[in-house]
């Protein structure tokens, strides 16, 4: 972050629910929006293997088409709660590995009512189609509809 007072490049200080510049005190961001599955660059315990992370590393590498990352993290938030509905349903799953991230993009953006152009697929036609299936069932779980809920609407109430 760039403190606009000290003008220093700072990573920030967390209090609360705010973030200060190291350098001088001034208020840099209030109110900040908490996101589960992503690994801090800064923080000092040892990495750990993120799916949604490199989902995201996944989106901006495979297209440039402006519907798909204007909702860059709605996709992300979608991602989430299908591997949050798999992990929950695994017992009942077939499925050793977790979906191919060309499928799961696809679904994503099926979900959010994205039409982009020219986005990857399997060379296996049936297994895509096998997978779109499975997902398109994961999504009718509890598990993925309060997840997702809780991801737009921010709480449980109303399931």
């Amino acid at each position: 972050m760039l403190c606009d007072r000290c003008n220093t490049e700072v990573y920030g200080m967390q209090d609360d629910n705010a973030i200060w510049c190291e350098n001088c005190g001034h208020g840099l961001k209030s109110e900040i929006q908490y996101v589960t599955g992503y690994c801090q660059s800064h923080s000092c315990r040892t990495q750990v293997y993120c799916r949604v992370k490199r989902f995201g590393k996944y989106i901006s590498s495979v297209t440039k088409d402006t519907s798909v990352l204007q909702h860059y993290h709605q996709l992300l938030d979608i991602y989430s709660c299908f591997e949050f509905a798999w992990s929950r349903n695994r017992d009942k799953s077939v499925r050793t590995y977790f979906y191919a991230k060309p499928v799961l993009l696809k679904k994503c953006c099926e979900v959010m009512k994205l039409k982009p152009q020219k986005l990857p697929g399997l060379k296996d036609l049936s297994r895509e189609r096998d997978q779109f299936k499975e997902l398109s069932d994961l999504q009718e779980t509890y598990e993925w509809k309060s997840m997702n809920h809780i991801k737009t609407m921010g709480g449980l109430t109303g399931l």
